[in-house]
C-alpha cells in the first residue's frame, strides 16, 4: 500500500508539474512522422487508454515476496523518474488539432485533458508504466490457463494501440516509452540477489 501511494503521488504531481511546464515554454518539439497521419482517431480506445489507471495500483498487490513487490517498485520509479526527467530536458507537445467527440467518450476526454494538456509526449509514460505492468500480471497469471495469458497480452496490445488512436502520443513516443520499460525491468532483473 505504501509503495502504491508513494508512486502514485509521484506520479500524480511530476507528471503534472512537468506538463506544466513544458506548457510554459516557447518551444516544445515533437515526434510526429507522416505516419503518424495515417493513423485513426478512434473515440472508444479512451476506455481501454485509462483502463491503465485501474491497473497500475493493483499489480502493486500481486507481487508475492518483498523482493519482487521492491523490484517492481523499483521499475515503475525508473521509469517515472526517466520520462519524467526526458520531460524537463526535450519538453515536447502534440502537433495534431485533437478532436471532442461526442457522447460519453467525449466526456471522458473532456476530464482526461482537464489534467493531461498535451505535451509530455516522448517518451511515452504510458507505454513505459505499461511494460512494468503487462510483466507483473503476466507473471502472476503464469500459473493459470493459457486462455488467461492470451486475453492479457491481447488486453494489453488493446491499451498500447489506444496510445496512438486516441491521438495522446505519437508512434516514435510510444516506441521510446517501450524501450525506457523495457530498460527498467532489465536494471531491476539484474539488480536481483544471486
Amino acid at each position: 500500500m505504501l509503495w502504491m501511494l508513494l508512486l502514485g503521488a509521484m506520479f500524480i504531481h511530476g507528471y503534472s508539474w512537468t506538463n506544466q511546464w513544458a506548457a510554459s515554454q516557447a518551444h516544445t518539439y515533437s515526434l510526429n512522422g507522416r505516419w503518424d497521419e495515417a493513423i485513426p482517431f478512434w473515440p472508444w480506445t479512451i476506455w481501454p487508454y485509462l483502463a491503465l489507471n485501474l491497473l497500475y495500483p493493483l499489480t502493486f498487490f500481486l507481487c508475492p515476496t518483498r523482493s519482487a513487490l521492491r523490484r517492481h517498485a523499483m521499475a515503475i520509479a525508473l521509469v517515472q523518474a526517466a520520462c519524467m526527467l526526458a520531460f524537463v530536458c526535450w519538453p515536447t507537445g502534440n502537433v495534431r488539432v485533437l478532436p471532442q467527440p461526442d457522447g460519453a467518450s467525449g466526456l471522458v476526454f473532456a476530464q482526461l485533458r482537464a489534467f493531461e494538456a498535451p505535451f509530455n509526449m516522448a517518451p511515452s509514460l504510458h507505454a513505459a508504466v505499461l511494460v512494468v505492468v503487462w510483466q507483473a500480471w503476466r507473471r502472476w497469471l503464469l500459473a493459470d490457463t493459457a486462455a488467461l495469458r492470451w486475453l492479457w497480452h491481447g488486453a494489453c496490445g488493446l491499451i498500447l494501440v489506444s496510445t496512438l488512436t486516441t491521438w495522446q502520443h505519437d508512434l516514435l513516443d510510444v516506441l521510446a516509452g517501450l524501450v525506457v520499460g523495457a530498460l527498467a525491468l532489465w536494471i531491476t532483473a539484474s539488480s536481483r540477489a544471486p
